[in-house]
C-alpha cells in the first residue's frame, strides 16, 4: 500500500504542474500516467504544431528573402522560389523538441521528489463519500483508494487531470482519414488534404499543410469559420489571409459521407459537391476524457465532470481540472486549473479566475484575445490601431492585422483583441489589463519600448478616446 496526501490521474499541462505545485506546499504527492508524460500538449498538440508551424514560418521567410534585399547565386530564379523541404528532417526536429521538453518535465517531477506510476488508475467507489461532513471539503476526513496496475494507493485527495481526446463522427482509419494525432506524423506532405472543421485546430493545420505545399480545402459546417472568435473584421482579415496561401475556404456546408477510393477520399457535402483529395484531416474538435469516472457517482455533464471555482468536485477530496472539465481547452488555462485544484486540495482557499484567460490561434496571421469583445460589452466604446502604422511591423515585413482595445462605460478594459505578428506574445498587456481592471488611460500611459509591435496596444489604447499619437484622421 503506497500512501500520498495527493494522487494525481494525469501528466499533462494540469496534471504535472498541479503536482509541482502540491510538491512545492509540502504535501506528497504521485502522478499516475499511462501514456506520455506531458500529456496531449507536449506530445501531440501545442508543441509538435508549433514547430511545424516555424517551420512553414521559416519557409516563407525564404521565399520573401529578395524582398529583404537578399538573393542567392543560383541560376534560376524558380529554385530561389522554391526551396526544397526534407520532411523527414522537419517531423525529426519536431521529434527532438518535443523529446527534450518530455525529459525536462520528467526531470522536474524527479526534483520535487514526485512518485510517478505508468498504470491506468482506478478509482474505488467512494461509498460513504457523498454523506462525509463538509469538514472533509477542506483536507479532512476519510482518504480515497485506487488501483493501478497491481498496487493499491491510498490518497487523502484526487485529482483528475485526464485531458481530452480528438473527437470524430468519422471513423479514423489512421491512414486515408485522420485526425490531429495522425496528421503530425506523415511521411510526406499530401498532395491534397481536405480539413472538417473551421475552427482554430483546423486553421492551423491548414495553414501548415498549405505552407507545405499540399492544396488544402478547408470546410466549416457553420456560416463562418473561426466562430469562437465573435469578431468579424478579426475573421475578415484572416479569411483573407487564408486565400493569399491558396486555401480554398468552404463554409455553411456539412460533410455527409466520407468514402475511399483508389484515388483518394471522396467527401459529400449537403450543397451535393463532392471533393476528392488524397487525406481528409477531421478537425472537429475534442472530447474529454471522463468515461473512466461516470461510475463513482461523479456529476458529469457533456462528457465534462462538473466543478466549482475551486475545482471541486461533487465528491470530497476529488477535484479536476483541464480538458476533462469542458471548455475552453487550453493548456495554459489547464495549468491554472491545477494549481488551484491542488493549492485547495493541500489545504489553501483558492478560486479560479475564468475572466482573464487569454486565447490563442497560431495562423498566419496570429489572432489573440482577452476577456469580451465589443458586442459583449454594453455601451463599448473602442480603441483600434493597424500594424501598417507600427514602424518595427514594417522592418520586419509583416503588417497586417490590427489591435483592438474595448472598454465599457467606466473607461474599464474589458477585452482586448490582437490579429498580427506575434499577437500571441504580446496578449498578456491585455490579459493584465483585464485581470487588474485598468482603464485604456492607464493602459496608453504605460511607456512601450520603440520600435515594437507593443506600441499598437499603445496607440490603440489612446485611440478609445481619440488620443491616438499616429493614428491618420479619416
Amino acid at each position: 500500500m503506497h500512501k500520498f496526501d495527493i494522487a494525481i490521474i494525469g501528466s499533462g499541462s494540469a496534471g504535472y504542474v498541479a503536482g509541482i505545485r502540491g510538491a512545492q506546499l509540502g504535501s506528497r504527492v504521485c502522478i499516475i500516467e499511462k501514456s506520455k508524460i506531458g500529456g496531449v500538449c507536449l506530445n501531440q498538440g501545442c508543441i509538435p504544431t508549433k514547430a511545424l508551424l516555424a517551420t512553414v514560418k521559416t519557409l516563407n521567410t525564404i521565399k520573401e528573402a529578395q524582398d529583404f534585399g537578399i538573393s542567392v547565386n543560383s541560376p534560376s530564379a524558380e529554385l530561389w522560389l522554391k526551396p526544397k523541404i526534407n520532411f523527414k528532417q522537419v517531423i525529426d526536429r519536431k521529434n527532438k523538441i518535443v523529446q527534450r521538453l518530455v525529459a525536462g518535465v520528467n526531470f522536474l517531477l524527479k526534483q520535487n521528489k514526485i512518485d510517478i506510476f505508468h498504470e491506468t488508475a482506478i478509482i474505488r467507489e467512494p461509498l460513504r463519500g457523498l454523506r462525509r461532513a463538509q469538514s472533509s471539503r477542506e483536507g479532512r476526513g476519510e482518504p480515497h483508494y485506487l488501483k493501478v496496475g497491481n498496487e493499491t494507493i491510498e490518497a487523502k485527495s484526487i485529482i483528475i487531470a485526464t485531458g481530452s481526446r480528438p473527437f470524430s463522427p468519422f471513423k479514423i482509419d489512421g491512414n486515408h482519414i485522420v485526425s490531429s494525432d495522425e496528421a503530425l506524423n506523415f511521411d510526406q506532405p499530401p498532395k491534397s488534404i481536405l480539413i472538417i472543421g473551421g475552427g482554430v485546430i483546423g486553421v492551423e493545420f491548414a495553414t501548415i499543410f498549405s505552407g507545405f505545399g499540399s492544396q488544402v480545402t478547408l470546410v466549416e459546417m457553420l456560416p463562418c469559420i473561426l466562430p469562437e472568435v465573435k469578431d468579424k473584421k478579426i475573421v475578415q482579415v484572416l479569411r483573407k489571409s487564408l486565400l493569399n496561401q491558396e486555401i480554398k475556404i468552404i463554409e455553411g456546408n456539412k460533410v455527409e459521407e466520407l468514402n475511399c477510393t483508389d484515388k483518394g477520399v471522396l467527401t459529400s457535402l449537403s450543397n451535393g459537391k463532392e471533393i476528392l483529395s488524397e487525406k481528409v484531416l477531421v478537425a472537429c474538435g475534442r472530447i474529454p476524457n471522463s468515461e473512466d469516472f461516470e461510475s463513482l457517482r461523479l456529476k458529469i455533464k457533456n462528457h465534462s465532470i462538473v466543478v466549482n471555482k475551486f475545482m471541486r468536485t461533487n465528491i470530497p477530496n476529488i477535484y479536476a481540472c483541464g480538458d476533462v472539465v469542458g471548455p475552453p481547452l487550453l493548456a495554459h488555462k489547464a495549468s491554472k486549473e491545477g494549481e488551484i485544484a491542488v493549492e485547495n486540495a493541500s489545504g489553501l482557499n483558492h478560486k479560479m479566475d475564468y475572466n482573464s484567460i487569454p486565447n490563442c490561434i497560431f495562423s498566419e496571421p496570429e489572432i489573440a484575445w482577452v476577456g469580451k469583445f465589443e458586442s459583449e460589452v454594453k455601451n463599448a466604446k473602442v480603441g483600434e490601431y493597424p500594424f501598417q502604422g507600427i514602424g518595427k511591423a514594417l522592418c520586419i515585413g509583416e503588417t497586417m492585422g490590427f489591435v483592438k482595445v474595448i472598454v465599457n462605460e467606466k473607461n474599464k478594459v474589458k477585452g482586448v483583441q490582437i490579429i498580427g505578428p506575434n499577437a500571441s506574445d504580446l496578449i498578456p498587456i491585455g490579459v493584465l489589463a483585464v485581470k487588474k481592471g485598468l482603464s485604456a488611460e492607464e493602459l496608453g500611459e504605460l511607456v512601450y519600448p520603440h520600435p515594437t509591435l507593443s506600441e499598437a496596444l499603445r496607440e490603440a489604447s489612446l485611440d478609445v478616446a481619440h488620443r491616438a499619437i499616429h493614428k491618420i484622421k479619416k
